[in-house]
């Protein structure tokens, strides 16, 4: 696709946007005084977007979009006319029923495409003809008319507000689905690093509004001569400093494996000398089953604002 073109075509479907659409068939009217338009609209649209989510709808609209640039000609309009509803111009057709056949090849394709796609939709399609004195305002009248029979015939237009707006419902409750935690048992949150610098960062944003008091604590496990430890002993004693962490932590603080031989953790709720009686409890709790006589040492720091001041101040 040509960068001028980027701008004109849905960012979706990749057919025209409306707008460019009826301004071709504008033009097109004036040169030829004829052609025929189509409107075809996916009709089990709102039913997949209620069961699957909008993101498999979308799927469909692409899919629709396909199929329908590959029917038409290369001098024929394709747009998007609205959310579930495509509409084709072809130009040079002045005979209704060449374009009353052409509707039902459309609507015969989509129902031989119900065997082959993942989910099952349907396409209506409609077309008006150009009348001496039409405009493609008055076209879009007609053919809007002729859809609104069609789906009051098929019992699709009832209700179809409602059902739009319920089918989003289902996405926030599919969404609250997905994302909620079952928690499996009380305790820290064990994150890897990655995780850990971004909920840091969430943290050091959101305590500029909420003012909330939240620690970084850094332990590191040494030998009794302060010195780090060999190899082959920090895996196991790592292992298990990171289930006292986890056991004597509260379940909304957070930790993470920084080093071989260190956790970093975020105390939630928590002052300075709060931090300290924390750890003082995780030394007790490891230390009680430690016969290496390995010891922890701990360094901590309050969280503060994200320095948001002082950085536009650097950058100017």
């Amino acid at each position: 696709m040509e960068q001028s073109e980027t701008g004109k075509r849905d960012s979706l479907t990749g057919v025209w946007k409306k707008k460019i659409a009826e301004a071709q068939i504008v033009s097109g009217l004036h040169r030829n005084r004829a052609g025929a338009l189509f409107l075809c609209d996916v009709g089990d649209l709102k039913k997949i977007n209620e069961r699957y989510g909008h993101q498999t709808g979308d799927e469909c609209l692409k899919e629709t979009a396909r199929i329908l640039e590959y029917m038409i000609r290369s001098n024929d309009i394709l747009g998007r006319y609205s959310g579930g509803k495509f509409l084709i111009f072809m130009p040079d057709c002045n005979d209704i029923r060449i374009a009353s056949e052409f509707c039902k090849r459309i609507e015969k394709r989509f129902r031989a495409n119900k065997e082959k796609s993942k989910f099952s939709y349907s396409v209506t399609a409609v077309c008006a003809v150009w009348q001496p004195g039409d405009t493609c305002r008055k076209l879009f009248e007609r053919a809007g008319k002729e859809l609104e029979k069609r789906k009051i015939a098929f019992g699709l237009s009832a209700g179809r507000e409602k059902e739009e707006k319920d089918s989003y419902i289902k996405d926030v409750r599919r969404v609250r689905s997905e994302l909620i935690e079952q928690i499996r048992k009380p305790g820290a949150y064990c994150q890897d690093y990655e995780t850990f610098k971004g909920i840091y960062r969430f943290l050091e944003r959101g305590i500029i509004r909420s003012g909330q008091k939240v620690c970084v604590i850094l332990i590191t496990v040494v030998n009794e001569q302060g010195k780090s430890l060999l190899p082959d002993e920090k895996d196991i004693l790592m292992e298990r400093l990171g289930e006292e962490i986890g056991n004597t932590l509260r379940i909304g603080d957070v930790y993470t494996r920084y080093s071989s031989s260190q956790y970093l953790i975020l105390v939630i709720d928590t002052t300075e000398g709060q931090a300290d009686l924390i750890v003082n409890r995780i030394k007790d709790r490891f230390l009680a089953n430690n016969r290496e006589n390995n010891i922890l040492i701990h360094n901590c720091y309050e969280l503060q604002p994200a320095r948001i001041g002082e950085l536009m101040g650097q950058d100017a």
